[in-house]
């Protein structure tokens, strides 16, 4: 028997069943008639010559404590920035997506707090957080971060934010960003509103954001693909 189609459709204008529109993982935080808004089936993006990828603030503070539940009762006491398993879970990812820019010589660009700044001008958000030192914003070892790669120094949420990036972006013709990291509330979705209104195409890639707030992960991501760009699994991107 045929599923029955729904109202949906893909960019080519082909009508597409129920049963293969993905869930979401906002799926069960965001009522009807607001899901409908964002279930229309997308062309998966490509990485193309003009991409760049951004992966955002993975430095060792947020693996703090380890690849722990974060129900954990007292853990955010004693490591109040960690994402724990959340944050161990894209370790794997990650890495697989650096790989795809890398074996293509494309732009990559990591971001960290610029901790010297900091102690003068201020953290980049008003949470509580403990006594840091510049050891806890080096990139996480287990991220496949290599000298050649750009290191963002950065005081504010965004990316974007007083770094000169989009200047560097423009010079070596990007046009194409994706983007993975922490936190998907904060930090990413700072810099995907502003890569979006620097007119860059921006596709978030689900596996390899997190969050400590599942709720805020979710509904978060519901934002970014209904009003900046896309946000995919790993598995969906074209190469």
């Amino acid at each position: 028997m045929l599923s029955r189609l729904s109202q949906n459709r893909n960019q080519r204008g082909i009508p597409v069943s129920d049963d293969q529109i993905r869930k979401r993982v906002w799926d069960s935080y965001i009522p009807e008639p607001f899901l409908s808004k964002v279930a229309q089936q997308r062309e998966s993006p490509l990485i193309t010559k003009n991409s760049a990828l951004l992966v955002i603030d993975l430095y060792n503070l947020v693996f703090e404590g380890g690849n722990r539940s974060l129900q954990e009762e007292g853990l955010f006491d004693h490591f109040p920035a960690t994402c724990g398993e959340k944050a161990y879970q894209a370790i794997v990812p990650t890495n697989q997506l650096i790989s795809l820019f890398r074996d293509r010589a494309l732009p990559i660009f990591f971001s960290t707090k610029d901790f010297e700044k900091a102690q003068k001008d201020g953290n980049a958000t008003l949470r509580p957080r403990k006594t840091a030192n510049a050891e806890d914003y080096k990139i996480f070892p287990e991220i496949d971060f290599e000298p050649t790669d750009n290191l963002v120094k950065k005081l504010r949420a965004s990316i974007f934010f007083n770094t000169g990036l989009h200047d560097h972006l423009t010079r070596l013709q990007v046009d194409n960003l994706f983007i993975g990291g922490e936190s998907t509330s904060g930090c990413v979705r700072a810099s995907v509103v502003d890569a979006f209104s620097l007119g860059y195409r921006v596709c978030v890639v689900e596996d390899c954001v997190f969050d400590q707030n599942p709720v805020s992960h979710a509904v978060n991501l519901y934002d970014m693909q209904h009003k900046y760009g896309q946000v995919i699994e790993l598995s969906q991107l074209e190469l």
